[in-house]
């Protein structure tokens, strides 16, 4: 057995920092099977990936929906609250989708729709606190020209993706909307593993 010891001053940050990084090393050098942060990342955003781009319509194919290409996806954004890309796999899926700052709000619709900041007692107390720090909620239409079934998938994969906030997401929206059982057995592997649950309820 090879022993190795280190004598650090334990109230000095670049000390403990530096012996950080060479535990971290050396995990990586005893467990090659061992997953770096950079590829957990890349996973996460290919699991975002695979669900945002998946077929869904038959979920929703009952459904009397309008046909008209007047419909859109959007967010509401907390600007307190900025993406760094490359830390997290969803807030980097999220910034290619042309989102700086965290979502708390995914919903579709037409018109001036997106603009309508009274949505819930959650929605209400995060614009609360932003307005706050004298910022205002960013709103950004995500999809545009989209059929209303179109809209619905958009909306609905993305809230799967980003995960309501009493289920550690990061969305005020009050459900998970529509038929989220059956859409979720269909993309089941990667939103089972995005969300870190063992089985679907």
């Amino acid at each position: 057995m090879k022993l190795k010891t280190f004598t650090i001053d334990w109230d000095n940050y670049d000390e403990v920092s530096s012996l950080g990084c060479k535990i971290k090393s050396r995990l990586g050098e005893i467990n090659p099977n061992r997953i770096s942060k950079n590829d957990k990342i890349r996973i996460s955003i290919d699991r975002c990936q695979k669900i945002f781009n998946c077929d869904i319509t038959q979920v929703y194919s009952d459904l009397h929906l309008d046909k008209n290409p007047i419909y859109y996806v959007y967010a509401h954004l907390d600007p307190t609250k900025k993406i760094a890309i490359g830390v997290n796999g969803k807030t980097t899926f999220a910034a290619t989708l042309g989102m700086d700052c965290f979502p708390f709000y995914i919903g579709k619709g037409t018109g001036d729709r997106c603009f309508n900041l009274n949505r819930n007692e959650t929605h209400r107390k995060i614009k609360q606190k932003i307005e706050s720090l004298g910022k205002e909620v960013k709103i950004i239409k995500l999809i545009e020209s989209l059929t209303e079934i179109e809209a619905l998938c958009f909306e609905s994969k993305l809230i799967d993706i980003f995960g309501l906030i009493p289920h550690k997401g990061y969305l005020s929206n009050l459900d998970e909307g529509i038929n989220k059982d059956m859409r979720r057995l269909i993309y089941r592997q990667e939103f089972e593993k995005l969300t870190g649950i063992n089985r679907i309820l």
